[in-house]
């Protein structure tokens, strides 16, 4: 058994249930099948999962906390066997779809059926497996609870489902993977017109950490390729390369609310509006739950604009300047040469209470500013 001292410090802020992240190569480490992660303070074993790609070895872990100015050391044992579960993945090609378990509870399907216009991810779970999502709401039976989806793809419309609706069509599992911190997959889809003629190549990742009380992380990149033709985007509202329609009790007509990252209130103050990140959240079953959507700094157009409704919608929008700047004379249109691609990146959090009282700018600035994580 090898063993490798691992530091994390917290910087400036306090740090409460944040993935981690170490990268080394593989000739540091040599050969390995199997490794814990033992907390030095109490002796514990913390759940740890790694990827290999090439020539690199990630290992992550979730710091549970970490007050500000603090910092806690770790020991990597390579070749000990860890007694830690946690994810699984249910894969069933028959019904086309991929559920995701943590400790035997279910926390999401995702749906990929030709049957249905485009994948998406329904049932959604939050804390005391609530849903957290609805699923073809009558006054938009197109609004499928966590979707991907953009209304003006070479003229064609991929966003709604009336007649001559373009479709993403799902092809494959490029890979699903699973552990004790998270569980993954990405999938390859192809977008078409109605004609299904080729439009574009899309890839998509979703990522579930594992975190405390039920409640999750999903970190959620598409990279969108023009691999037949150039592709324009154009400017639309109706568009969304990440968009969430959110459980019927949860939206403000039902109570619910709305809080971007400025600190703007329901759709008056945050529709069109550009901001790091939005939070929805409402009552289901007389629990306040909600669901925040976190802005990547590395994505185009950084910080998206939000097409955001009192009813329900809740949609990050780099598109529809024409209509979210009205009056500066500005364009959405995005065009991607054939041959080139833009990748989209966002953190989904799945939370108790609402945008103030689950502290969302703290875990923002986790996401953006993680702790410093390095071996000794």
């Amino acid at each position: 058994m090898r063993e490798i001292k691992i530091k994390v410090e917290a910087g400036n802020h306090d740090r409460v249930h944040v993935p981690l992240k170490l990268t080394m190569t593989s000739e540091e480490l040599g050969s390995f099948d199997s490794a814990t992660l033992i907390d030095l303070a109490t002796d514990n074993e913390v759940p740890l999962q790694w990827t290999i790609e090439n020539d690199t070895v990630n290992f992550y872990w979730i710091l549970d906390w970490l007050q500000r100015g603090g910092s806690r050391e770790y020991e990597l044992r390579l070749g000990e066997e860890s007694k830690q579960k946690g994810f699984e993945i249910s894969l069933n090609d028959k019904t086309k779809v991929i559920d995701i378990f943590l400790n035997g509870r279910h926390v999401l399907t995702h749906n990929f059926g030709k049957e249905w216009s485009k994948p998406f991810t329904y049932p959604l779970r939050g804390p005391f497996g609530l849903l957290i999502t609805e699923n073809e709401p009558p006054d938009h039976k197109h609004h499928r609870s966590l979707w991907v989806a953009h209304g003006a793809v070479n003229g064609v419309d991929v966003w709604s489902e009336v007649r001559d609706h373009g479709r993403i069509v799902h092809k494959d599992f490029l890979n699903i993977h699973h552990g004790s911190v998270f569980a993954e997959f990405t999938e390859s889809n192809m977008w078409v017109n109605s004609h299904n003629k080729p439009l574009l190549d899309e890839k998509r990742t979703i990522r579930v950490w594992a975190m405390r009380d039920e409640e999750y992380f999903i970190d959620f990149k598409v990279k969108l390729t023009a691999s037949y033709e150039d592709v324009t985007l154009a400017d639309t509202k109706e568009a969304g390369i990440l968009s969430i329609r959110v459980a019927r009790s949860m939206t403000v007509k039902s109570s619910g609310m709305i809080m971007n990252s400025w600190g703007g209130i329901n759709e008056e103050e945050t529709w069109g509006r550009r901001a790091m990140w939005c939070d929805y959240s409402g009552e289901v079953n007389g629990i306040w739950v909600g669901i925040s959507v976190f802005d990547n700094p590395l994505n185009p157009r950084f910080p998206t604009y939000w097409h955001v409704r009192d009813y329900g919608l809740m949609t990050a929008n780099v598109f529809g300047l024409s209509l979210f700047e009205r009056g500066r004379g500005l364009r959405g249109d995005m065009v991607l040469v054939k041959g080139t691609s833009k990748e989209f990146t966002y953190r989904i959090y799945i939370h108790k209470g609402n945008a103030i009282s689950a502290k969302i700018k703290d875990k923002y600035v986790d996401y953006i500013c993680p702790p410093k994580v390095y071996k000794l």
